[in-house]
């Protein structure tokens, strides 16, 4: 009997979001496919994976492996501001153990029918992909070139991801997409993707909570001492937030699987410019508030166009010290396009399609 075909996505270690909407990608190929999936991420990344895809692996066709498939960007501690020197160390390192992680991942590989491999954004995929003789697409808003160009990472280093990703055979770009380059490569434009709702699960939180606001920075940063004011409703925050506040505060715990419907369920969103969260806040029709990183180029390329097309307002992060819940609502209902917004739908199904599957 012939090997089931495989599909291995190689996910950014860095943070959840990478993992999240790849898992809503995931989640379509094991419903509408007889693929086997490989994911190679982060540990802790992968700890949320196996707790969520179980429903989806009743015949034992998604395969999870503990890597460090890329380094992302490192805060100063309490801040979120990027430690540019750490972030340099970590990358030096990383780079040295390339040879040993492809050697081993082409090795592991060979052993599968793997017919495609995703890279969302690991310079990993390519690099693999490239030795076991499989495609190699993208699917993301941006490579970490850029990313590390911006921050002034060591021309050698930042070499180092564009001959990786310079073997890629296609890049799916997300809207929001940054400049990336590699002019050569062939692209398809898509537009914003998450996971699904569940829409019982949305009207038992708002029985439960009523007037919610979603504060979050991603479940890997820790932030302290953000105070609210002008507001009565219920909070809800992620792990690594500190929020002072006189009303009460329901905070997530990091294995919360569906912190999607939490965001449908909430009035307004305030969170750290990444872009699985834009991206589920958005297709939820919700007001959202996004916390400026100057000097993340990512960041500040998407609350740019979002301004612009007046889907998203912006406040410098030490506006979290006092959070005026009651103005930034008024300048939400000012600035956002409530039918811009509302014409926002999940493009899942495109980048399914896009995907050959």
């Amino acid at each position: 009997m012939p090997m089931k075909p495989t599909i291995a996505f190689y996910i950014s270690s860095h943070g959840f979001g990478h993992m999240t909407r790849c898992l809503a990608i995931i989640e379509e190929i094991i419903e509408n496919t007889d693929y086997k999936v490989y994911i190679a991420c982060g540990k802790e990344q992968n700890e949320f994976a196996r707790m969520y895809l179980p429903k989806h692996n009743e015949t034992n066709r998604i395969l999870v492996k503990d890597l460090i498939t890329d380094i992302g960007l490192i805060n100063k501690n309490n801040s979120l501001r990027v430690d540019e020197s750490r972030l340099e160390n970590s990358l030096r390192l990383f780079v040295k153990e390339w040879e040993q992680k492809i050697r081993g991942e082409s090795e592991f590989l060979k052993h599968e029918s793997v017919s495609l491999v995703v890279s969302d954004i690991s310079p990993l995929a390519p690099l693999v992909a490239d030795i076991i003789g499989a495609k190699c697409v993208a699917v993301s808003n941006f490579t970490w070139v850029e990313q590390y160009e911006n921050l002034n990472i060591s021309k050698e280093i930042v070499n180092k991801f564009r001959v990786a990703y310079e073997k890629l055979d296609a890049f799916i770009e997300y809207d929001l997409a940054t400049k990336t380059g590699y002019e050569n490569l062939t692209r398809a434009k898509v537009g914003f993707i998450s996971r699904k709702t569940d829409p019982s699960r949305v009207a038992e939180i708002k029985n439960e909570y009523s007037s919610s606001v979603f504060i979050t920075c991603g479940k890997a940063t820790n932030l302290e001492n953000v105070h609210i004011k002008n507001y009565s409703g219920n909070i809800f925050t992620t792990s690594g937030m500190d929020i002072s506040y006189d009303g009460n505060v329901a905070k997530l715990p990091t294995c919360t699987l569906d912190t999607q419907n939490y965001i449908t369920a909430s009035d307004m969103v305030i969170a750290k410019a990444g872009w699985g969260t834009i991206a589920e806040v958005l297709i939820a029709s919700k007001k959202l508030v996004l916390i400026e990183r100057p000097e993340v180029y990512e960041d500040t390329y998407m609350i740019n166009l979002l301004r612009n097309r007046n889907l998203a307002i912006s406040i410098p992060e030490n506006y979290l010290r006092s959070l005026d819940i009651k103005d930034l609502m008024h300048r939400a209902n000012q600035d956002i396009n409530k039918a811009s917004l509302d014409r926002i739908n999940n493009d899942i199904g495109n980048v399914f399609k896009l995907l050959s599957l």
